[in-house]
């Protein structure tokens, strides 16, 4: 088909991210270590896969903030800029808040983060969501943004059933993710490969399905 050759054309030729040494996003931090240290040291493209997930959660994403702008009493904000400084003056967390949306209910405001899975009914049966790293990424955001409500929100990419969770500042796991930005940066620093932190983890095997780098990782746990 001529159509679908196109948009996977386009869905492949995804760009790759820089970053600045010393700068680590929300977004990313809770990913699997060693999966950072690829993207930094030796980045590549994102698989036509990865792509199509990252898209779709896009479109979601954006589909729900123009749902909240119709409504005449909520304000949405969008791409506000978040840093949340170290006391190292070599770290900074720091990136766009455009992977959640800003809403202000009269005086109330609230940093909702939209997550794209499968299967959410189950998954909430199981207890599988809300899932940590998805708290912890909320909860950084809920540090640069104090005295709001979080909400993690979940929707079905197969069906679009919704669940919802309130979340609230967890001064302990924000310690717990600052730790992690410091170990990742001594690592780079250090030009030393991090274990395969998702593969030796349960919790967090399920990102080896997702992951670029599965390949190089499994490569490397061979030598």
């Amino acid at each position: 088909m001529v159509v679908k050759e196109i948009i996977y054309k386009h869905l492949s030729s995804t760009s790759i991210s820089e970053f600045y040494e010393g700068e680590y996003w929300p977004s990313q931090i809770w990913n699997c270590m060693r999966k950072q240290y690829y993207s930094r040291i030796s980045p590549i493209p994102q698989t036509l896969d990865s792509a199509k997930i990252t898209i779709l959660g896009t479109i979601i994403h954006e589909f729900i903030a123009d749902i909240l702008k119709k409504e005449e009493n909520i304000k949405v904000m969008s791409e506000v800029p978040v840093r949340i400084p170290h006391p190292s003056d070599n770290i900074v967390i720091t990136g766009r808040a455009d992977d959640i949306i800003l809403v202000s209910v009269g005086r109330t405001r609230y940093v909702i983060e939209v997550k794209t899975v499968e299967d959410v009914e189950e998954k909430k049966l199981k207890r599988y969501i809300p899932k940590k790293e998805h708290r912890a990424q909320l909860n950084l955001y809920l540090k640069a943004f104090p005295n709001s409500k979080g909400i993690l929100l979940y929707v079905d990419r197969g069906n679009f059933e919704i669940e919802e969770f309130e979340v609230e500042f967890d001064q302990d796991l924000y310690n717990e993710t600052v730790k992690r930005v410091e170990d990742l940066h001594n690592y780079l620093m250090r030009k030393t490969l991090p274990s395969a932190e998702a593969k030796n983890n349960p919790e967090m095997r399920w990102q080896c399905d997702y992951c670029d780098y599965r390949a190089k990782c499994e490569r490397e746990d061979k030598h």
